[in-house]
């Protein structure tokens, strides 16, 4: 796990070239604490290309130094590839043991197309020396990040934001704005900035230096949907085979391996699979003193029951806030997650104790349908048939409460068009409209529940929880790993039929019954918590004051109507409703843009 940035120059300019290496060795320092590189190649007279990398040493530390080259070309690399050991050519002498070079002797021999072959999470930046080419690319889920920028004479790539503001204008995007506003996040491609794009998932982009015209590619290969059928035990085997091998691909590390642990269902069964592998798993919990917060003795529960060394970091408001002033430059490309914040501090936590590696259980609500939007959905779709003759209902909470803005939205949903759109969302369909003086366009939607968790798995996991775990973990100089989200969990999961995932009053049906299995019925028969924080009420007590300043002559009231934020403010510092999650999207990007423009 690494940071990777590169600079292509159709003309010499020190002055820039000087900058960006500058920017990117300060500003993905922590990315990769154990070494850093760069090189300078020529593949043609006229034109430079700078490939920089900062490395966190978790397979081969001897030899996997970065950038690596050979005769076809050079390679900048960020992530793991589990299945590198069977990936490697046995007519070809590696010089390392490195899965670095795996990937770039496959790019040399195989092109784009050999990527699917890997099985892992990676962005990388490939200088193609016989074909004249750099080429960037991203996994197919989106676990690892890359943006760029291209003008006329000029293109850069990076891990994250700050290196490329040497070379953007920064200058807003409204339809990134939104985005933001209503999923928490920015879309692929988009950044909070017009000339700053980012890498969608399973894309490539290949730069033509001699043309300097900039192609992308979709390389990954479709993916079969097919039915997955069998009597109850068939499938929680299936399942439960398909998680194991997955969890054990993931241990592959010449570090030690740890877990975080919530105590909840994804975290418990990952950490129940990954014990059966290693005799030396830790586990990291955090925890609250306020008990309607805290899950920590779920967790102990879980450590317990397969002998864990188990760690656990208590929580109080003074250390969430005093990680306030740094986080939005952390949190570069702003996701309005603040539950994020947490797992900065606990990645932080691990680090100190001497973990560089931790299994997290994101991906596992997106494909196993885990989440209460998810499941609100669909309700509203059996309750639709009949309540959408009673319009008024909608209407008339409209008219008398129209700050509680999520009981508006699920009364809209079940008499009217009954819509998903994403379990990110902050600002609902009907009141965009009403805050943005910008133009609100048609956001996706879902209509049944296939594609309602289609859709968060395009959207939410990797613009919102593979973005925000990257940055909180990747900033303690830890890397997370996802053993959910792989290629052969989210066709297991596709091909299930939806009551094996939402049946009822009960979500993730089947991941359920396997955990019974494995772990103990008290994590899985209770209320979903996960990083839960009590902002509400931090809002109108400690975070009060830095709430007001950072709005009062806020940039963002050039694009709402006039009087709709401070409407939105005093509703929540008055009690009339509880949005904490509105209020954390507009103070996060404010301070979010003011960083990445003081950038110099």
């Amino acid at each position: 796990m690494c940071g990777i940035a590169g600079l292509a120059l159709r003309k010499p300019d020190s002055v820039l070239r000087d900058k960006f290496i500058r920017l990117s060795l300060e500003h993905l320092a922590l990315r990769g604490p154990d070494a850093h590189g760069h090189e300078t190649y020529r593949p043609l007279p006229d034109v430079a290309v700078d490939l920089i990398h900062t490395r966190l040493s978790i397979i081969d530390l001897a030899g996997g130094a970065q950038p690596m080259a050979d005769a076809q070309g050079a390679i900048v690399f960020n992530g793991e590839i589990y299945n590198f050991r069977e990936q490697r050519d046995p007519a070809f002498s590696y010089r390392t043991t490195s899965d670095t070079e795996v990937l770039l002797h496959a790019l040399g021999a195989g092109g784009l197309p050999a990527l699917n072959r890997m099985e892992g999470m990676f962005a990388f930046g490939y200088l193609d020396q016989t074909g004249k080419r750099l080429v960037i690319a991203r996994d197919e889920f989106g676990i690892k990040p890359v943006y760029f920028y291209k003008d006329d004479e000029r293109f850069a790539f990076a891990s994250t934001l700050p290196p490329l503001m040497a070379l953007s204008k920064k200058e807003i995007n409204p339809d990134s704005l939104v985005e933001y506003y209503t999923s928490r996040g920015m879309r692929s491609s988009h950044t909070i900035f017009k000339d700053v794009i980012e890498v969608a998932p399973g894309y490539a982009f290949v730069l033509d230096l001699e043309t300097w015209t900039l192609e992308s590619l979709k390389w990954v290969e479709p993916r079969r949907l097919d039915p997955v059928r069998g009597t109850e035990t068939e499938l929680l085997d299936q399942l439960e085979h398909i998680l194991d091998a997955s969890v054990k691909r993931h241990l592959i590390s010449d570090v030690p391996v740890a877990a975080l642990l919530s105590g909840g269902i994804d975290s418990s069964l990952m950490t129940a699979f990954a014990a059966r592998h290693t005799n030396h798993l830790a586990a990291f919990t955090i925890g609250f003193r306020d008990k309607t917060y805290d899950e920590s003795q779920h967790a102990a529960a879980v450590a317990q029951r397969y002998g864990l060394r188990h760690h656990v970091m208590y929580c109080e408001d003074d250390e969430f806030i005093g990680l306030i002033a740094d986080w939005p430059l952390i949190m570069d490309d702003a996701v309005a997650n603040p539950s994020t914040v947490l797992l900065y501090a606990l990645s932080r936590f691990a680090r100190e104790a001497g973990y560089k590696v931790l299994l997290a259980g994101e991906g596992a609500d997106e494909f196993f349908g885990g989440y209460h939007q998810q499941w609100r959905f669909a309700m509203a779709r059996k309750l639709n048939p009949a309540a959408r003759h009673f319009p008024v209902i909608a209407q008339g909470l409209e008219k008398l409460a129209p700050h509680r803005t999520r009981l508006v939205h699920a009364a809209r949903l079940a008499t009217g068009d009954c819509a998903f759109h994403g379990t990110s969302m902050i600002v609902e369909p009907w009141l965009a409209p009403e805050l943005f003086a910008v133009p609100v366009g048609e956001a996706p939607f879902a209509k049944s529940l296939s594609e309602a968790l289609l859709l968060d798995q395009g959207y939410r996991l990797p613009d919102d929880m593979l973005t925000a775990a990257d940055r909180a973990t990747m900033h303690a100089s830890v890397e997370a790993r996802v053993p959910f989200v792989t290629r052969t969990v989210a066709n297991f999961a596709a091909g299930l039929e939806d009551r094996h995932l939402i049946n009822g009053f009960s979500q993730k049906v089947i991941l359920k019954k396997l955990a019974r299995r494995h772990i103990p019925a008290s994590c899985i028969d209770r209320r979903k918590v996960g990083f839960d924080l009590p902002l509400s009420r931090w809002f109108r007590t400690s975070l009060k004051e830095r709430l007001l300043d950072a709005l009062a002559n806020t940039w963002q009231r050039d694009y709402f109507r006039p009087g709709a934020l401070d409407k939105m403010i005093d509703w929540h510092l008055s009690g009339r409703t509880n949005i904490p999650d509105k209020l954390w999207a507009f103070y996060l990007l404010e301070h979010n843009v003011r960083a990445l423009r003081a950038i110099a």
